[in-house]
């Protein structure tokens, strides 16, 4: 009679997983078919799961459950506006705005320690912004110090320069934004304008940002009709306030949404990778010691 008993309960408690799981999957499946994925074959699996105990098809069933986990790889190469490339790396994985026939500035939120994060725009030749930039930045992005330290120029003269700037992920002759706390973040000099002088630029640098910046803004002047999508990202190791290196990504589309690459003159250090090009470049300035977790600074001279 016990034996009986547990049978019984046993039943019934199978019996209460298999009303719950068919709303699982109807729940999933609502999602799925919201998404734009056709979900009546994988119902079918499930359901044989459910009743038989059969095993689903892994890759049927990874079409839907894929919109949850995270990809291990980056999105598939190609011309076409359907499949568009991107890059991924250990921390930040590139892939381009969602194509749309207009000019789109994305600023990353800014993280727990008020750190900017990333810039992500997507615009034309005749995007760019039109008005002057004001002299000044009036926000001061966590991890700016105001400090001027001594440099030799390269005619071998000390002078003396600010060793920080407060610079924009995305460059003001793209976004038009200057004082957008989203888009600040502590720059070395060096890495802003190619030089330690702050009365000059240099941007035949190829280790500084404005080399790259200018050879964009001439491909958007050559290429009137093309978008470039172009994202820049800070990395930060762990809780340090002042990011160590910087990372540039770029590549374009028609105005039907077809991905191609962006040919530089110049192309610099940046490298290659399908429609998707990108470059590393180091914030540092060989007149200084940085301590990178709070932005205090020592001089070298």
């Amino acid at each position: 009679m016990l034996r009986k008993n547990k049978e019984k309960r046993g039943c019934f408690a199978s019996l209460i997983w298999i009303p719950i799981a068919i709303v699982v999957m109807f729940c999933i499946a609502g999602y799925g078919m919201s998404q734009g994925i056709n979900v009546p074959g994988i119902l079918s699996s499930g359901f044989n799961v459910i009743s038989k105990g059969e095993h689903a098809n892994s890759s049927d069933v990874g079409k839907l459950f894929g919109r949850f986990i995270p990809k291990s790889e980056s999105s598939e190469t190609g011309n076409s506006s359907s499949k568009t490339s991107g890059v991924k790396s250990d921390a930040f994985s590139y892939s381009p705005l969602p194509f749309e026939n207009h000019k789109l500035m994305v600023n990353g939120d800014l993280d727990s320690l008020g750190r900017a994060t990333y810039g992500h725009i997507r615009l034309k030749y005749s995007d760019k912004p039109q008005d002057d930039r004001e002299s000044k930045i009036n926000v001061d992005p966590v991890g700016w110090h105001n400090y001027r330290f001594k440099y030799e120029d390269e005619s071998g003269k000390v002078k003396k320069a600010y060793l920080m700037n407060r610079g924009h992920l995305i460059g003001y002759q793209f976004s038009g934004l200057n004082s957008e706390i989203k888009n600040l973040l502590p720059m070395t000099r060096y890495l802003n304008a190619g030089t330690m002088s702050d009365s000059k630029t240099d941007a035949n640098n190829p280790n500084g940002m404005l080399y790259y910046e200018n050879a964009l803004a001439n491909w958007l002047k050559k290429n009137q009709n093309m978008y470039l999508d172009y994202c820049v990202v800070a990395n930060y190791t762990d809780n340090e306030l002042v990011p160590r290196t910087v990372t540039l990504y770029w590549t374009s589309f028609d105005e039907n949404g077809t991905q191609y690459g962006v040919e530089l003159s110049e192309a610099g250090l940046a490298t290659s990778d399908g429609n998707v090009s990108s470059v590393t470049l180091q914030n540092v300035s060989k007149n200084a010691n940085i301590n990178y977790l709070d932005g205090t600074a020592t001089s070298n001279y």
